[in-house]
């Protein structure tokens, strides 16, 4: 489309001072009539994060077909800024100049005003703290249009773009045009809307910690292909892909490296990290200029990812990665799904040393870093994906072309648990009687699997005692700011021997713990869609992170967790209010708990575990095992009331296979 005079006559004069000559983009009104409207409104773009160019001053925003344009958030409708009359301003004396929409509401681009804490950096921080922005545990996976379709909640928003399917339910705050205009695309393929809005955008780099999968089409079976009956159909179906939809594997491979794995296969060889091309000056000058938490990633080779032998006198396969930004390096170790990885990670002589545990198997990575990294170091675990990440923090802000050599230990048989000295960092009060430490072993992070426990040792009178206390993991104390800590919830007992002592220790108080111990293995739970958890007094803390792993994952979806929590009296509920915030925000989860010893104003159940009690809470039928099972039953408590709860849920038809007692 040609420009008008009044346009060129701006475009010349630009051209005639700078030597060049910008491609603009014209935006017409939305009428049939195209000739009797005459549009002079241009598209800039509204990002704040323009860099300084000769093309104007260094605040000035790029306009949005300049190739150094930087991405803009998706859906946001453009319109022209015309008047009342329905034509656009003109300005009567001197060339056109360029309309800037970059203010929050009431301009051309139909932005909207977000809330504090919504704007791009704050989205961009929200994709580097760690969180699960795909809801599918991070894994990417192929999505059909059946599953599509079902997410197109504001709660729940999945939608796809070019063969791509993001979930954007976290993203709707952040959208500048409004969760509602981003919407329009929710549970469908929104290519059609996006390409009308605004196709420039890289929406690659701004959804990309959100990406589910690729959109499959499914191909037809014989049957379909060769029936005659109905040709309009098998001529649908048989309709050669589009270009894009053609170029979605290969570009999956290329998409931003911070949130695909490498599948970097760690052998028993010691190989050489290949090094990385360095980001380019406009990345450069990006993340050292400001403080955008910018992920860099380097590939450093590739190969599938194989299935865990069964035999156990070979170590299962894993894979490494690494992420930088100019402050952090992280490196991410791949277990395998439902792997459940023990761990633990320090610095020693300059080295950065990462050991995983998974089925009776130590690993070790022995890092020499490109430049000095400090502690303290951050631990953390996902436990679907069986992804362990190490996260360190660099002495001097730097971007480095590699993360530095890399020698991958002989894996080893692990022959015993492990003794280390832990030190009191945070001390809450759970209950009237139960205390919560927050405890860092002094050599660095220490990960326990789910459903694991530790020992505390103690010397009392010349003898040693031993207790046994499982970690509640985080968010489950009054606050978690202590990074990667144990947090061991301690219940004292008057006649106890060392649950006084723990109840007293203070700050900086020093303990020898040792493990982790447990047989519980999450692989059960592979296709567990419904979970029983029966629990009494303390044997709540097994449960907690079950709690949150079953509601958090996504293949397959659970459909309830059902808790069970006996305990004397109302005050003996630990971590009522969490559980009860828990049960709020999610129906799937359900809490009944049952007191022996309750007060005049409990209305709820009371009593002890018996066959009566499951049948009125537990749907009979619903706890009988068939040929294949889709429920998981774990009961944690006193010897004898474990014990008991086993031989009912045996009576109700529930199997070995589907049970498991967590014995200290």
């Amino acid at each position: 489309m040609a420009d008008p005079p009044e346009i060129e006559e701006a475009t010349s004069t630009r051209s005639n001072s700078l030597k060049i000559s910008l491609p603009t983009v014209l935006c017409t009104p939305e009428t049939s009539d195209i000739d009797s409207v005459k549009t002079n409104s241009f598209v800039t773009s509204d990002s704040n994060l323009s860099l300084p160019s000769n093309l104007g001053t260094p605040t000035s925003p790029l306009k949005a077909s300049s190739p150094m344009s930087l991405p803009t958030s998706p859906f946001t409708k453009i319109y022209s800024q015309s008047n009342s009359l329905g034509n656009s301003k003109t300005q009567e004396d001197g060339p056109k100049s360029l309309i800037n929409s970059s203010s929050a509401t009431g301009n051309p681009r139909n932005k909207c005003a977000l809330q504090p804490g919504h704007s791009l950096m704050d989205w961009i921080r929200l994709g580097n703290s760690g969180k699960d922005l795909t809801g599918v545990g991070g894994r990417i996976r192929p999505v059909t249009h059946t599953e599509l379709a079902a997410h197109n909640t504001q709660k729940d928003a999945w939608l796809a773009i070019r063969g791509r399917v993001y979930n954007i339910t976290h993203y709707l705050p952040y959208h500048p045009g409004g969760p509602e205009e981003l919407m329009r695309g929710a549970g469908m393929d929104a290519t059609q809307l996006f390409d009308k809005v605004h196709p420039w955008v890289n929406y690659d780099s701004l959804l990309a910690k959100c990406l589910v999968g690729p959109l499959r089409y499914d191909l037809p079976d014989a049957e379909e292909l060769f029936d005659t009956s109905s040709p309009s159909s098998k001529s649908d179906r048989l309709r050669e892909p589009s270009k894009a939809q053609e170029l979605v594997r290969k570009s999956m491979e290329n998409l931003a490296n911070c949130i695909t794995p490498v599948r970097k296969k760690i052998s028993n060889k010691s190989e050489e990290n290949a090094k990385g091309s360095p980001p380019s000056k406009i990345m450069q000058s990006l993340i050292q200029s400001s403080d955008l938490p910018v992920s860099i990633s380097r590939r450093a080779a590739a190969s599938p990812v194989k299935k865990a032998d069964k035999n156990t006198e070979t170590p299962t396969p894993m894979r490494y990665d690494w992420i930088q930004t100019s402050t952090k390096l992280t490196i991410s170790v791949y277990t395998g799904p439902l792997a459940n990885p023990g761990g633990c990670a320090r610095i020693t002589d300059g080295f950065l040393l990462i050991e995983v545990a998974t089925n009776g198997w130590l690993r070790t990575l022995k890092i020499t870093p490109e430049a000095t990294l400090q502690e303290p170091l951050q631990l953390r675990v996902f436990a679907e994906s069986g992804k362990v990440e190490v996260i360190a923090r660099k002495v001097e802000s730097s971007l480095w072309k590699g993360c530095g050599e890399v020698v991958l230990g002989v894996p080893k048989k692990i022959s015993s648990p492990r003794t280390m000295e832990c030190r009191i960092m945070r001390v809450d009060r759970v209950s009237h009687d139960t205390t919560l430490l927050s405890l860092t072993p002094k050599a660095g992070p220490v990960l326990v699997p789910l459903g694991h426990h530790v020992r505390i040792h103690e010397q009392m009178e010349g003898s040693e005692l031993v207790r046994s206390y499982t970690p509640v993991g985080e968010g489950w104390g009054a606050t978690d700011d202590v990074l990667s800590a144990l947090r061991l919830a301690v219940k004292k007992y008057d006649s106890g021997a060392m649950s006084p002592l723990l109840a007293s220790l203070k700050i900086s108080d020093v303990v020898t713990l040792s493990g982790p111990y447990g047989n519980f293995e999450l692989s059960k739970l592979k296709t567990v869609k419904v979970m029983y958890l029966i629990a009494a007094g303390t044997g709540i803390t097994p449960m907690l992170g079950l709690v949150k792993f079953m509601l958090a994952r996504s293949n397959p979806r659970c459909e309830r967790v059902h808790l069970l929590f006996f305990n004397k009296t109302e005050q003996d509920i630990l971590f009522n209010d969490i559980l009860e915030d828990i049960a709020k925000e999610d129906d799937r989860f359900v809490v009944t708990n049952i007191l022996s010893n309750a007060g005049p104003s409990w209305i709820g159940h009371t009593g002890r575990i018996s066959k009566e009690l499951l049948k009125n809470i537990f749907d009979k039928d619903s706890m009988k095992c068939y040929t294949k099972c889709t429920h998981y039953a774990c009961i944690c408590g006193p010897n004898e009331f474990t014990h008991t709860s086993l031989d009912l849920l045996k009576q109700e038809g529930m199997k070995d296979n589907c049970l498991h007692a967590f014995m200290g």
